[in-house]
């Protein structure tokens, strides 16, 4: 089958910069390669370059999605329309995560307006979530929910020879006017069974910088159970063995000249001795790389630290989230802000690129709270501070506890998509997003906050700070330093 794989677009109506390829659908598309079938990715964001970095204004720059998938005549349907008639899809999937379901359902349509035989399928976090929801979509097939590799082959073949669906675990679908729920699938039990992802599928591969073919994960799940997230790989950590990992390390610097990795692991070092061991291989296999990764503040000492250093390691991201010892207990993260100063005076003393990221606009937040974080964030002084307004998702504690508060419906109709700012997906009243707080106070507050962040962002010495942290890469790609020039006088 010829079958075409879509993330669909979002950042190219906002303008934010695009990184990295959409590894999800890359393991999909490998997957479905292996098994005999015609692939290509279509990722509709990297179609056209976007560059943007300056956060402050985001809402306003998420209206303008908001807009754009009201409207059929925007250039970008217009080209996802072409490829379509063009490419002639057997079968379209489709990754969907919430801030661009908009988008994902205005996909499938377009889909089924060149070609109503054609087969829709959807994955990703949001179709795994809300599979009832997301199967209101006429013009949306089948719902894949949870890890795909252990079902894509099985159900591309039935739906090939037209076969029934129904033993097929992990999948929602339609028959006779109803939509069938099966089991679930099980989790992948060896990783390293799966093949790399498919990177060389890529449509556009000219719009990739070989920092954007980076991406690596060397695990899937979370121990950790924060009360504003949702996994989908539950509690249980799944591996990929080091020998794997370096493999595909090798591949992507043999064939794109990568020399920047980022491993998007959930807790890059929640197993700290199988990060030393590949740390260690690194090392002993002389393989020059920088690499950033996220972490947890508890889950990194100096032991640990130096050696990931030495191995190449130049950017941490932490989840900080925010200097309320109140608002921290109702994230149920875990970690206290003794364990978030340690870890800031090693990372800052080892001189260790390393990003902050915090959020504000809990249900029950105050602008007390809101203060305390931001004096919070001047204290430790991160490299880089990312700040973001709570997004509540389904299937959460946090979610959980504002429908009971009374400020957010529990389930919305796929209209509300269309109507609704993505940041405000849920809420009752986007003007009530938190409880003892007026709109015209929150709003102050929140650009208030915002121009803080940007102005401690884009000082001087943490611009310098993150040149400096990426010298061996412009070492060895001087277009990677010119590119970063470039954002980075936007971005200021």
């Amino acid at each position: 089958m010829r079958i075409l794989l879509i993330d669909p677009p979002f950042k190219r109506f906002t303008g934010f910069a695009n990184f990295y390829f959409p590894i999800g659908l890359s393991y999909v598309g490998a997957i479905l390669e292996k098994a005999g079938h015609h692939v290509a990715i279509l990722d509709v964001d990297a179609i056209k370059q976007t560059t943007g970095l300056d956060f402050s204004d985001e809402y306003n720059k998420l209206e303008l999605y908001k807009q754009g998938i009201n409207n059929d005549t925007h250039p970008v349907w217009q080209e996802i329309e072409k490829i379509l008639s063009e490419w002639c899809p057997d079968l379209v999937g489709i990754t969907a995560m919430t801030p661009k379901i908009g988008s994902v359902i205005k996909t499938a349509q377009l889909v089924k307006k060149v070609n109503p035989n054609c087969p829709v399928v959807v994955g990703g976090p949001h179709a795994t979530l809300q599979p009832e929801l997301t199967m209101k979509c006429s013009a949306i097939d089948v719902v894949v929910k949870g890890e795909a590799e252990n079902v894509i082959a099985k159900l591309v073949a039935a739906l090939q020879s037209k076969n029934d669906l129904s033993t097929i675990q992990g999948i929602s679908y339609r028959l006779s006017n109803r939509v069938i729920h099966n089991q679930p699938a099980e989790l992948l039990a060896d990783l390293d069974q799966v093949p790399f992802p498919g990177r060389h599928l890529l449509m556009n591969p000219e719009n990739y910088s070989s920092e954007n073919m980076g991406v690596i994960m060397t695990s899937r799940g979370c121990p950790y159970n924060c009360s504003y997230c949702c996994h989908l790989w539950g509690r249980k950590v799944h591996n990929r063995s080091i020998n794997n990992i370096i493999n595909e390390i090798k591949l992507v610097i043999e064939k794109f000249g990568t020399t920047q990795f980022e491993f998007k692991d959930d807790s890059f070092t929640a197993d700290r001795q199988r990060i030393m061991n590949l740390c260690d291989t690194l090392m002993n296999e002389n393989i020059k790389i920088n690499w950033g990764c996220s972490t947890r503040v508890n889950l990194l000492d100096e032991q640990l630290a130096r050696k990931m250093k030495l191995a190449g390691c130049n950017v941490i991201k932490l989840g900080i989230e925010t200097g309320s010892q109140r608002i921290l207990d109702k994230t149920d993260k875990g970690i206290t802000f003794a364990q978030v100063r340690q870890t800031a005076k090693l990372l800052n003393r080892l001189g260790i690129f390393w990003s902050g990221y915090f959020m504000f606009g809990l249900p029950t937040e105050t602008e007390e709270d809101m203060q305390k974080t931001y004096r919070f964030m001047k204290e430790i002084n991160p490299y880089y501070a990312g700040l973001g307004v709570y997004n509540p998702f389904p299937k959460t504690k946090l979610f959980d506890e504002a429908v009971a508060l009374g400020l957010l419906y529990p389930e919305v109709e796929l209209d509300h998509f269309f109507k609704t700012n993505p940041k405000d997906y849920f809420f009752k009243d986007p003007d009530k997003r938190v409880l003892n707080m007026s709109k015209e106070k929150f709003e102050e507050i929140s650009k208030m906050m915002s121009r803080q962040f940007h102005r401690h962002n884009t000082k001087l010495i943490n611009l310098l700070r993150r040149g400096w942290a990426r010298r061996l890469v412009y070492k060895r790609s001087p277009a990677v330093f010119y590119a970063d020039i470039k954002k980075v006088l936007q971005w200021v």
